[in-house]
């Protein structure tokens, strides 16, 4: 009887993706807190519940944008939700000093007495309100730079967390505006929807993610050297806001112009992304390579892994026919061999010594080894990006030769006697 080979088992560790059900939960208790503030600031839980809901509504949008463009190498759901939650601890903050002393020059219009109206503040509380508001949320993503600099690898890195920052920001910043405009009527609160709560949750994050511009150039240079994109990136940022708070009483075409720059702005943010993720593809390509193993893995699987449509196709491969722990386990295959390719994109610019970059190396290739074996243990076909059997997750050409001859040998394992008639048939 031929013996069965040793089924590995799947690898544990929950791949780290984003679940979209973590960062909501994270929400919520964000908006729990601030719910009691705008009861307290407004009076009556009924405005509050109210400005909740259409703060909420345009979110998930917003968040699934985000949460798609941090698809190549998601970061770790808990450190979005923080900063997630300290963009809206920030206007929270805002709104609680701006109404505790009744003064427009130290909040945003959204957040100050006359939040929800129809007319905005003048330009100097404009101006004052987005220095206040950006200067802290850039604050969130320069401690992010300072204590957590290993999780930005790139643009996309510092847009995707700037953006979980502008979104919290946003979200408790309709709160209140939608709660002060319903003190007015049904009609300022309309009004105030369609004038704040449609492009708000865009805009931003969009402010943000300039701040988050400089700070990622930053971390991709040696310490001290980037400074310079930071406050760059600020500047940009408080122009932008400015801009934003006070297109409202300028008129229809001063609003167009600003709307035109602000999709400007996003173009030439997505643009710059766009070509984030190229470099970070083309990484892939080149600093895996040197680590070609037929046991871990193998030119058509750097191949796989260097394109996003086809490691999509991988993991439905891996959950077609490895069942659901299969797709997590490839999903934290393609995690780990995309976070080896930065550490080699960090060690070669120095941002990395020796020691560190050794553990790293033999960590990664150790649980891409592991991977590749749970998935293996499973017997599958080969995958369509290597159909030849290449892939160092699939049986090779040589594994299903054998258990094709696997049959006829066992049966001649039970004696040394010649053919018998039931091999005849």
């Amino acid at each position: 009887m031929a013996s069965s080979d040793p089924q590995p088992a799947f690898d544990a560790r929950t791949p780290p993706r984003v679940p979209v059900g973590l960062l909501a939960g994270v929400a919520i208790c964000c908006l729990l807190a601030v719910i009691a503030l705008a009861i307290a600031i407004h009076g009556g839980p009924a405005p509050t519940a109210a400005g909740l809901a259409l703060a909420i509504l345009p979110v998930p949008l917003v968040l699934a944008g985000v949460l798609y463009l941090d698809r190549l190498e998601p970061e770790p759901p808990m450190l979005l939700a923080a900063t997630f939650g300290a963009g809206a601890a920030v206007a929270a903050l805002i709104g609680f000093i701006g109404h505790a002393f009744g003064n427009e020059l130290i909040t945003t219009p959204e957040l100050g007495p006359g939040a929800g109206k129809l007319a905005a503040a003048s330009l100097g509380s404009a101006f004052v309100g987005a220095l206040i508001a950006e200067t802290l949320k850039g604050g969130i993503l320069v401690g992010l730079l300072r204590y957590q600099r290993s999780e930005l690898d790139g643009v996309s890195d510092g847009v995707v967390y700037a953006a979980m920052v502008g979104l919290g920001f946003a979200l408790v910043s309709n709160l209140f505006a939608y709660v002060q405009a319903e003190r007015s009527g049904l009609d300022a609160l309309v009004s105030a929807f369609f004038q704040r709560g449609l492009l708000t949750p865009l805009w931003d994050p969009l402010f943000s993610a300039m701040i988050g511009l400089g700070v990622a150039y930053a971390a991709m240079q040696p310490w001290r050297r980037g400074r310079w994109a930071i406050l760059a990136g600020w500047v940009l940022a408080v122009l932008l806001h400015t801009l934003w708070d006070d297109s409202v009483h300028r008129g229809a075409g001063w609003e167009t112009c600003v709307y035109l720059i602000m999709i400007l702005a996003l173009a030439v943010l997505l643009v710059a992304m766009v070509r984030d993720r190229r470099r970070i593809v083309g990484l892939i390509k080149n600093c895996l390579t040197p680590f070609e193993n037929p046991a871990v893995i193998t030119g058509d699987d750097v191949t796989m892994l260097a394109d996003l449509r086809m490691r999509r196709l991988a993991r439905q491969w891996a959950r077609l026919h490895c069942g659901l722990r299969g797709g997590e386990t490839m999903a934290s295959y393609q995690l780990t061999a995309t976070e080896l390719a930065l550490a080699c994109d960090r060690f070669r610019c120095g941002q990395l010594d020796q020691a560190a970059f050794d553990a790293r190396r033999d960590s990664s290739l150790q649980a891409m080894g592991q991977a590749a074996a749970a998935l293996r243990g499973r017997r599958p076909p080969p995958p369509s990006w290597a159909p030849d059997g290449t892939s160092a997750m699939a049986p090779s050409q040589s594994l299903h030769a054998a258990r094709l001859r696997e049959r006829p040998l066992s049966r001649r394992s039970r004696g040394d006697r010649g053919p018998t008639d039931d091999d005849d048939e």
